[in-house]
């Protein structure tokens, strides 16, 4: 067996550090990346920790609110055909500020929790700029309904100047009860 000379324990030293910086090398990137991957994660999940925080503190405000405007919404038995009652308001509205609704089409009842909304589609109307913020500020501040316009397209009209038209989507919404709940 032979002893390794200082010169030759020198070089082993050397080769073991440039093995190692050279693994270091191929290592440290692929590591970093990684790391940064991951801080970028983990400043995410705090970011969602502390606006899902700031809801959770929000949470009584929102209840009050929402105790005061359940009151707003009308209560309807389950499966009475809410249409009947929609439709009259929106119309009414729509006539009194001069906004002529051309077409109009039902759509779906959504059920969002308690609460149960009631697509209206209005494919054609039109009205002059005045009569049209005066409907859409009436049924957004209605005292008897809550109605909310979800989607509006205006565009003037080419056939008779000063006057626009366009498109609307109105939401109306409401609770359900069992008819037994409503006669208590």
């Amino acid at each position: 067996m032979s002893t390794l000379t200082a010169r030759d324990q020198k070089l082993l030293i050397l080769f073991g550090a440039v093995v190692l910086l050279g693994i270091l090398g191929l290592w440290y990137p692929k590591a970093r990346m990684a790391w940064e991957k991951q801080r970028g994660e983990w400043q995410q999940q705090k970011k969602r920790l502390e606006r899902e925080r700031a809801v959770i503190a929000m949470r009584p405000r929102i209840l009050a609110k929402y105790e005061r405007l359940r009151n707003k919404m009308p209560l309807f038995p389950e499966g009475k055909s809410v249409d009947t009652y929609w439709l009259p308001i929106m119309d009414n509205t729509a006539r009194a500020n001069q906004v002529n609704i051309a077409q109009r089409s039902i759509g779906g009842e959504e059920v969002l929790g308690d609460v149960t909304e009631l697509t209206l589609e209005c494919r054609d109307w039109e009205g002059r700029l005045d009569s049209l913020v005066w409907f859409l500020y009436d049924i957004e501040s209605r005292e008897d309904a809550m109605m909310d316009i979800r989607a509006l397209t205006v565009r003037p009209s080419t056939k008779k100047p000063g006057i626009l038209q366009g498109t609307f989507t109105l939401n109306c919404a409401y609770m359900r009860q069992s008819a037994q709940e409503l006669s208590e």
